[in-house]
C-alpha cells in the first residue's frame, strides 16, 4: 500500500513522512469517494494461457512479476495509480486520487513506454524461454467515481462506464499496440499521432464502436496545434512587453494568470514580433508530468538555445562547442556539466566530482557565456513555470538575474499559485486579467461566426467562460463535438438545443487538478463553499465546516480560486470563476452533497429565525438539493409570499420551483392535488404583471383539470381572475375574458365568500371584462359591489372600482361627477404600491387620449408616478407610468413634445420586449404614428396603425380602440389615395354596426365622417357632421377636443358662406 502526494501525485512508502519526489509533507487521508475525470489504462498479456502451458508455474510467476513491475514503474513515473493486477494484466488510473489536467496525455505516454519496456523484456524472455511475450493496451477517458470500496487494504478503485470501456479497448487492441477510445483520442489528438478511426466489435455492444490506434506521442507537438485566431483584448499587455524589451532595463519578467487566461497566446504574439525585429527567440515549456524530473526544464531550454534537437549526441556536442567560438573545450568541467544537463554527455567520460552548489554556479556561468557569445539579442521564454522542476527553477532564476550584462530578456509564464524562485526574483510582473464582457463576446463570434441561429449563444458562452479564452475555445469545441453546432471555425450554425453550457472535460481536468493540488484543509473549504454557492460568507462556511481555518481561505485567495469581496462586518468571498465552483461541486458524490445541503438549510434557519422568510428561498434551494422535496416545496411557497410585494418576477420564480417540485412528488403524497394547485393558482393569477408565457393556454387548461374536479372553486376563481385581467391588459382577448367572467360570476352565487379576502380581486376581474366589452351597466354593478364591502384601508380593488366609475361617468357625459370620482381615486391611489398607482393614473391618461380630460392638472403627478415606478422596477408599472406621463405631456406642454415622444417610444419598446400593458398601446401607437407622419414618414405611420387596428378592433378594450381607429382614419385621409379613402369608409361604416351606445365612443366616428366628407368635397355633409361633432363635444365637456371641434365647425360655416 502506498501514499499519494497531494502536491505532485507521486506515490511513496506507507510510512513515509515526506514525498520522495517533491518533498511535500505526506498526510494519510481517508479516500473520500469523488467524481473524477480520468483516463483508465488496461494492459493484458496476449496469449497468457499459451504461456501458462509452455512455462513452468514458477517461471510464469517470475515473468509476470517482472513484467508488471516494469509496467507499474512506468505508470508511477507519470503519476498514475496502479489500481489492481489481474493475474495476466493490470489496471491503472490517471487522474485519481489526485486530479491531473493532462491525464490522457500521461496515460498515452505511459502506454507507449509500457510497450517499449515490454518489447525489451520480451527479447530477454525469448532468448531464455523461446516464447513470444506481447501486451495489448486499451485506453478510455471519462468521469468515474473514485474512492475506497470495501474493507482492508487496496480498497481504492474507480467505478463507472469508462472503466469497462477501457477494458473493451484493451480486448480489441492489436498485439503490441495501444487502442484509444474516441474520448481519449479527442483529448490528445493535438499532441499525438493517431491512426484512422476504425469501428471495432466489443463485448456487450450491439454495434461496433469507433476507436483509434495510438501510434506515437511526439514531444515537440505537445504545445502545438491550436487553431488560434487573432489575439483579442491583450493590446495593453503586449505593449507593456514591447516597452520592457525596448528599454532593456529589466531582464526577468513574469506573466502570471489563471489557466486559460491567455498567457501562452500573449507570449506567442510577443515572440513572433521579437523574431521579426531580429531577436533570437528560445522557447521551452514545462509539463505537468515532468515536474519531478530534475533539470528537465533547463535541458529543454538549453537544447532550444543550441538547436540540437534531432541530431546525434556527438553532433550535438560539437554544435554546442562551435557556438562558444573556442572558449569552451570538450574536456572542461563546464562542458561536461552542460552536456550532462542537456542529455548529450559522452557516456565514456569519467564521472565529474562536483558539489550541487558548484554545479549550479558553473551552469549559470557557462550559460551566460553562451549568451555573450551571441551577436544577436536573445529572448528566452519559459512557459508554464508552475510545473518547473526545483533544480531548473534555481538555475534558471540565477541565470536570468545574470543577464544584466546583456540586452537579452527572460520571460516566464506561470499560474498564481506558483511561488518558485523565478517568481520571487522577477524584475517585473504582468498580471493577466479575464477579458471584458464585450471582448469575450467578440472572441466567441470570432470562433462561431455570425449565423443568425447563433444570436444568443455567443453571450451565453461568454457568460459561462467569464472572460477566459481557453474556456471559450473549449466550450465551442465541446458544442461542436456534441453536434450542437455544425460547420467550421468562424462559420458555425446552431443545429441542436442548448439547455445549459456544460463544463467540457478538458476544462474540468484543468480545474480539478488545481483543486486537488491544494492542501487538504483548503480543498475541504473549496468543496464546502461550492455547496453554499458562488458567493459565501465565513459564518455560513463554519456551519458546514466548523474547523475551517482562515489560513485555508488565504491559500485559496492567493491561488486566485476565490476572492474576498467584503471584510466587515462579515467576511464574504466569491469564486473567482463560476466553473471552479461547478467542478468542485460536481466532484462530490450526490449523497455527500445532499448531507451538506441538509446541514446548510438547518444552519441558515437557525442562525436568524426572525429572517426565516427573507432566507426562505435559500433554505428551499438547499432542501431541494438535499432531496427533501416536500419540505423544499413549503419553503418555496413561503419565499414567494415574502417576495410578492417586493419583486414579482422573483416571487413567480419561487412558485415555479414549487410547482415543479409538486409535480415530482409521488401521486400518493398527502394533499398532492392541493400542492399542485396552489402554485399554479398564483402563477396564473399574477401573469398580468409580467406577461403570459407562450404555453399559458396549456397551463390554464391543466389548472382547470386539477382544480375543478377537486372542487377547489376558490383557487379556480382566483387564478381565472388573473387570467381575465391578463386577457384585458396584456393579451387583447376581451371576448374570452367576458366568457370567463360570466363563468366566474355564476360560480360566485354558490359560495360563501365572506371570509375570503380574494373576493375583491375576483370581482375586479369581472368588472374589467365588462368594462372592456363596453357593458358599462354590468361594470358599474360590480363596481358598486366592491365599494359596498368593508375596507379598512385603500386597496387597488377598491380604488380601481372608484376609477372605473369615474371613467364610465365621463364617457357617458356626466363630466363633473366622473371627474370628481376619478380625482378621488387618484388621491387614494397615492398610498398604494407604485405599480398600482401607475395603473390607476393610466385610466386618466386614456381619458386624456380620448380628448375627454384636461392634461394640465395631471402631468406633474404623472411625472412623479413615473419616477416611483422606475425606482420600484416593475415593468408593468413602468410602462403604465410611461404611457400616462407621455400622453399627458404631449398634450399639456407643446414645448416638451420631444421628451413626450421619447417617453412614449420607451413605453412601446418595453411592451415589445415584455408583452404587458398591451391595452395602452392603442393610444401610444396612435400618438407615435401621428408624430411619424408629421416628420414625413406617413406610410410608416399608416402601416403601424393598420397592424394596431387589426389587433384591437375585434378583441381589444372597446373604448380604448377609439384612439387607434381615429388616428388610422385621419392618416388615411391625409394620404388621400382612392384606396385609402375606401379603407377609411370601411372602418367608419363598420363602426356604425358596432356602436355600443356610449357617447364618448362616437366622438372619433363623427369626426372621421366629417373629415371624409371634407376630403370628398361634400361641404353640406361636412357642415352637418362637424356640427354634430361639436355638439357631442360640448355635451360631454370633452375639453381636449372642444377647440378642434369649434375650428371644424367654423371652417364648415365659412365654406357654406363662400
Amino acid at each position: 500500500m502506498t501514499l499519494s502526494c497531494g502536491s505532485c501525485g507521486a506515490q511513496s512508502r506507507p510510512t513515509a513522512k515526506f514525498c520522495s519526489e517533491c518533498g511535500a509533507r505526506l498526510t494519510p487521508a481517508v479516500q473520500v469517494a469523488e467524481y473524477k475525470q480520468v483516463t483508465v489504462l488496461f494492459a493484458d498479456v496476449v496469449g497468457s494461457m499459451k504461456l501458462a502451458a509452455v512455462l513452468q508455474t514458477e517461471r510464469l510467476r517470475e515473468v509476470m512479476h517482472e513484467l508488471f513491475n516494469r509496467a507499474a514503474a512506468v505508470v508511477q513515473r507519470y503519476q498514475g495509480t496502479v489500481d489492481k493486477f489481474t493475474g495476466d494484466g493490470l489496471m491503472a488510473l490517471f487522474g485519481a486520487p489526485v486530479a491531473l489536467e493532462d491525464h490522457a496525455l500521461r496515460a498515452c505516454i505511459s502506454a507507449m513506454e509500457i510497450q517499449s519496456v515490454v518489447r525489451e523484456f520480451a527479447d530477454e524472455v525469448f532468448s531464455r524461454d523461446r516464447v513470444r511475450l506481447q501486451l495489448r493496451v486499451g485506453l478510455n477517458s471519462g468521469e468515474v467515481i473514485a474512492g475506497s470500496i470495501g474493507l482492508g487494504p487496496g480498497r481504492y478503485t474507480a467505478v463507472g462506464h469508462p472503466v469497462g470501456m477501457a477494458q473493451r479497448m484493451e480486448a480489441a487492441a492489436p498485439s503490441g499496440g495501444v487502442l484509444c477510445s474516441l474520448s481519449t483520442a479527442r483529448l490528445v489528438e493535438r499532441v499525438a499521432w493517431l491512426g484512422p478511426v476504425e469501428n471495432v466489435a466489443i463485448k456487450g455492444a450491439d454495434v461496433p464502436v469507433p476507436a483509434r490506434q495510438l501510434l506515437e506521442v511526439e514531444w515537440g507537438r505537445t504545445v502545438m496545434g491550436r487553431n488560434e485566431g487573432a489575439m483579442v483584448g491583450r493590446d495593453t499587455d503586449l505593449g507593456r512587453l514591447h516597452g520592457i524589451f525596448d528599454a532593456a532595463r529589466s531582464h526577468l519578467v513574469g506573466v502570471v494568470g489563471a489557466p486559460g487566461v491567455g498567457k501562452s497566446r500573449l507570449i506567442a504574439e510577443f515572440s513572433a514580433s521579437a523574431a521579426r525585429r531580429g531577436a533570437h527567440v528560445v522557447v521551452a515549456r514545462c509539463e505537468a508530468h515532468t515536474t519531478t524530473v530534475a533539470f528537465r526544464a533547463l535541458s529543454r531550454l538549453l537544447r532550444a538555445l543550441f538547436s540540437v534537437d534531432g541530431v546525434s549526441e556527438d553532433e550535438a556536442r560539437a554544435q554546442v562547442l562551435t557556438q562558444y567560438d573556442g572558449r569552451l573545450t570538450s574536456d572542461s568541467a563546464e562542458a561536461q556539466i552542460l552536456f550532462d544537463v542537456m542529455g548529450i554527455a559522452d557516456r565514456g567520460a569519467p564521472p565529474l566530482q562536483v558539489s550541487v552548489d558548484g554545479r549550479r554556479r558553473r551552469l549559470v556561468r557557462v550559460m551566460s557565456a553562451a549568451v555573450l557569445a551571441q551577436t544577436e539579442r536573445i529572448l528566452f521564454v519559459l512557459e508554464d513555470a508552475h510545473w518547473v522542476d526545483a533544480p531548473s527553477d534555481e538555475v534558471l532564476s540565477e541565470f536570468a538575474s545574470a543577464l544584466t550584462a546583456t540586452s537579452s530578456l527572460f520571460v516566464t509564464t506561470y499560474r498564481p499559485e506558483f511561488r518558485g524562485a523565478l517568481r520571487q526574483r522577477a524584475d517585473e510582473t504582468i498580471a493577466l486579467q479575464p477579458l471584458s464582457d464585450a471582448v469575450a463576446v467578440r472572441l466567441v463570434y470570432q470562433l462561431l461566426g455570425n449565423d443568425a441561429s447563433l444570436a444568443t449563444l455567443a453571450e451565453r458562452i461568454a457568460a459561462a467562460a467569464v472572460g477566459n479564452p481557453f474556456f471559450i475555445e473549449e466550450i465551442v469545441r465541446d458544442l461542436a463535438d456534441r453536434g450542437v453546432i455544425s460547420g467550421n471555425r468562424g462559420s458555425y450554425r446552431l443545429t441542436g438545443g442548448v439547455d445549459e453550457i456544460a463544463v467540457p472535460a478538458t476544462v474540468q481536468a484543468v480545474l480539478a487538478a488545481r483543486i486537488d493540488r491544494l492542501p487538504a484543509e483548503a480543498k475541504a473549504v473549496v468543496n464546502a463553499a461550492a455547496v453554499i454557492g458562488t458567493r459565501f460568507d465565513v459564518d455560513t462556511l463554519h456551519a458546514l465546516l466548523p474547523d475551517a481555518v482562515s489560513s485555508a481561505l488565504a491559500d485559496l485567495v492567493s491561488a486566485e480560486l476565490i476572492d474576498q469581496t467584503e471584510f466587515v462586518p462579515r467576511q464574504h468571498y466569491c469564486f473567482r470563476h463560476p466553473l471552479v465552483r461547478t467542478v468542485a461541486y460536481e466532484s462530490q458524490l450526490s449523497s455527500t452533497r445532499a448531507q451538506a445541503h441538509r446541514r446548510l438549510a438547518a444552519a441558515i434557519e437557525a442562525r436568524d429565525p426572525t429572517a426565516a422568510d427573507e432566507n426562505a428561498a435559500l433554505i428551499a434551494t438547499n432542501l431541494e438539493a438535499a432531496g427533501e422535496l416536500a419540505n423544499a416545496y413549503q419553503w418555496h411557497m413561503r419565499a414567494a409570499e415574502w417576495l410578492r410585494p417586493r419583486d414579482m418576477l422573483a416571487a413567480r420564480a419561487q412558485w415555479q420551483c414549487a410547482r415543479d417540485l409538486a409535480d415530482r412528488l409521488p401521486e400518493d403524497h398527502r394533499d398532492i392535488v392541493g400542492m399542485r394547485i396552489a402554485p399554479r393558482t398564483m402563477l396564473i393569477s399574477t401573469a398580468l404583471f409580467v406577461g403570459s408565457d407562450r404555453d399559458a393556454d396549456e397551463q390554464y387548461r391543466e389548472f382547470r383539470e386539477l382544480s375543478l374536479p377537486a372542487g377547489d372553486l376558490r383557487s379556480f376563481a382566483i387564478a381565472t381572475a388573473g387570467r381575465i385581467i391578463s386577457f384585458c391588459h396584456n393579451d387583447i382577448r376581451i371576448p374570452e375574458a367576458v366568457a370567463l367572467a360570466s363563468e366566474v360570476e355564476d360560480m360566485l352565487g354558490g359560495i360563501d365568500w365572506d371570509d375570503v379576502p380574494e373576493i375583491d380581486i375576483i370581482l375586479t376581474a369581472v368588472e374589467w371584462a365588462y368594462y372592456g366589452c363596453g357593458n358599462f351597466d354590468a361594470a358599474l354593478a360590480v363596481s358598486d359591489a366592491i365599494r359596498a364591502r368593508p375596507h379598512d384601508e385603500p386597496t387597488i380593488e377598491f380604488v380601481g372600482a372608484l376609477t372605473f366609475r369615474g371613467v364610465i361617468e365621463i364617457c357617458r357625459g356626466d363630466y363633473a361627477k366622473g371627474r370628481k370620482d376619478l380625482r378621488e381615486s387618484i388621491e387614494r391611489a397615492r398610498v398604494l404600491p407604485p405599480v398600482s398607482y401607475a395603473i390607476i393614473l393610466s385610466f386618466g391618461a386614456q381619458m386624456i387620449a380620448l380628448g375627454l380630460y384636461q392634461p394640465d392638472e395631471l402631468v406633474d403627478e404623472m411625472r412623479a408616478a413615473l419616477h416611483r415606478a422606475e425606482s420600484f422596477g416593475d415593468i408593468s408599472g413602468i410602462i403604465a407610468a410611461q404611457f400616462a406621463y407621455g400622453t399627458a405631456l404631449l398634450r399639456a406642454r407643446p414645448a416638451s413634445r420631444a421628451e413626450a415622444i421619447d417617453v412614449l417610444e420607451r413605453a412601446r419598446t418595453g411592451h415589445a420586449k415584455h408583452h404587458v400593458m398591451t391595452n395602452t398601446m392603442t393610444a401610444v401607437g396612435a400618438d407615435l404614428a401621428l408624430d411619424a407622419a408629421a416628420r414625413g414618414r406617413l406610410d410608416d405611420g399608416i402601416a403601424d396603425l393598420r397592424a394596431l387596428f387589426a389587433l384591437h378592433i375585434d378583441d381589444g378594450v372597446l373604448i380604448e380602440t377609439c384612439c387607434c381607429s381615429e388616428a388610422f382614419v385621419t392618416l388615411l385621409i391625409e394620404r388621400g389615395a382612392a384606396a385609402d379613402l375606401a379603407e377609411a369608409h370601411r372602418i367608419v361604416d363598420d363602426w356604425q354596426v358596432r356602436r355600443p351606445g356610449i357617447p364618448a365612443a362616437d366622438l372619433w366616428w363623427l369626426k372621421s365622417r366629417a373629415l371624409l366628407a371634407q376630403a370628398e368635397a361634400d361641404s353640406d355633409g361636412y357642415a352637418e357632421l362637424a356640427a354634430q361633432y361639436l355638439a357631442l363635444c360640448e355635451k360631454l365637456d370633452a375639453r381636449g377636443r372642444l377647440a378642434e371641434a369649434r375650428l371644424m365647425a367654423g371652417t364648415a360655416n365659412a365654406e357654406g358662406l363662400a
